[in-house]
């Protein structure tokens, strides 16, 4: 796996505000109305925070992908350790072959991995351990189960709202089993839960004036609140249903009315889609090519069927209705693989033998497009490829504060990521906003015409 962190390419997101949020959270840890200067950060991620840990002095970004990166590694070894563990099939350990097989196969590079893998990662082991709750009847164990349920759905939502759907399944552990987990949500381990969760609304409120992303209700009338955040949500489900492929057939306005955007959306994403499809089925159909038929005839039962039948269909109306990029949507996905060729799975003795031949084949193929991708690079180092942006002042933003700069999109040679911000020291903006102090703490508001 080494090779992985060698001369790794940037992801697409991060020298427009991974990088630029970390300069920032490393300059000042409490900046009133942050959203002000990128749009990005009307909502708030809790991962973004997690990998400033590891950004160093001189603006050192070498490591910060190691946290995303160890959550890949530690979700590789936790599914071999769960396989591998039982002699006899487990439907939670089935979610688990179809995950892993997919995860080495697309997730091969560091810059394919950006917030979406953490919150994807941890939206899959909530829905492990809702499988695996119904596996076994011991009260104790059930209790301990909900509990990791629980707070990986947590963390899944705060890196990423497109995993809300996922608490459906909570919710219906939790009513189902309420005799026996009422008085599991006071014990002292949901404090970190609790905790989590409040630090980040707070930061959500300082950096937007609004506790919860777009919704209005929840905002309050403070001197860093702009009525244009209430607009981020349209804008992006514009973006995310791709308006641009239209190319102008549909007024703006009417795109998003009476689904006139789905055959757009249809033609930009059905190859992605179909390819990540395939990827998770072909180790899937190679598993059970060379899997013999269960003599035994261990017929399981899935008892939470209908209700995951459920939490299937309302992830993918969420989903379409809102964001439908394919990253968002992995999770789902894969449940959809899941549930479609579970009904094979009983009917197949798993193999042991089989499946480390299959997973030692994937993993060849994942250091394998490792070394392709180093073998056509000149210079091999330890790191993250860097574009160094020049930066003009912004002369209307002046202050007595901070300097506040902007990308020099003229004179910068190196394409869309011209426009960018990456390593520009701090501040750096897209919008023109204007700056006060008060008591210490610096405050980012719209810039009045």
């Amino acid at each position: 796996m080494i090779p992985i962190f060698l001369t790794q390419k940037y992801h697409e997101d991060f020298g427009y505000y991974h990088l630029p949020y970390l300069i920032s959270f490393a300059k000042q840890k409490i900046i009133f109305g942050l959203a002000n200067s990128n749009p990005a950060y009307t909502h708030n991620s809790l991962w973004l925070n997690v990998m400033g840990i590891l950004f160093l002095p001189n603006n050192n970004f070498n490591f910060v992908t190691i946290p995303t990166f160890l959550v890949y590694l530690g979700f590789i070894f936790f599914c071999l350790e769960k396989i591998l563990e039982y002699s006899e099939k487990k439907i939670s350990n089935y979610f688990l072959i179809i995950s892993l097989f997919y995860f080495i196969l697309k997730f091969t590079r560091l810059s394919e991995y950006g917030n979406d893998l953490p919150s994807n990662v941890f939206s899959i082991l909530s829905i492990f351990y809702f499988l695996k709750f119904s596996e076994t009847n011991q009260t104790k164990e059930q209790k301990n189960i909900f509990f990791f349920h629980i707070i990986f759905t947590v963390f899944a939502i705060l890196i990423k709202f497109s995993c809300i759907p996922i608490i459906i399944l909570s919710i219906y552990l939790f009513i189902k089993n309420y005799e026996k987990l009422a008085k599991e949500i006071f014990r002292k381990e949901f404090i970190l839960i609790y905790v989590l969760s409040l630090l980040f609304f707070i930061q959500q409120f300082f950096y937007t004036g609004c506790l919860i992303f777009p919704s209005k209700f929840s905002c309050l009338n403070v001197s860093w609140f702009n009525e244009e955040f209430l607009l981020m949500r349209e804008n992006l489900e514009i973006i995310n249903k791709s308006f641009s492929s239209s190319r102008g057939l549909v007024p703006r306005e009417d795109y998003l009315a009476n689904f006139n955007w789905f055959p757009f959306w249809l033609k930009r994403n059905y190859p992605e889609i179909l390819e990540h499809v395939f990827t998770m089925i072909i180790p899937i159909i190679l598993l059970f090519s060379f899997s013999k038929k269960d003599r035994n005839k261990n017929y399981f039962k899935f008892n939470n069927q209908k209700i995951f039948v459920f939490f299937l269909i309302a992830s993918f109306i969420f989903w379409l209705r809102f964001s439908p990029v394919y990253r968002f949507s992995i999770p789902y996905f894969l449940s959809l693989i899941f549930i479609i060729t579970l009904s094979f799975y009983r009917y197949k003795e798993f193999s042991k033998k089989t499946f480390i031949f299959i997973f030692f084949i994937a993993i060849v193929f994942n250091f394998s497009k490792n070394i392709s991708r180093l073998y056509k690079k000149d210079d091999i180092f330890f790191g993250i490829e860097k574009i160094n942006n020049g930066f003009l002042v912004v002369q209307s933003s002046n202050n007595d504060f901070i300097e506040v700069n902007k990308p020099d999109t003229k004179n910068n040679k190196t394409g869309w990521q011209g426009r960018l911000c990456w390593d520009i020291p701090f501040l750096c903006t897209y919008r023109e906003i204007k700056v006060d102090k008060k008591n210490g703490y610096l405050f980012f508001s719209k810039l009045k015409n």
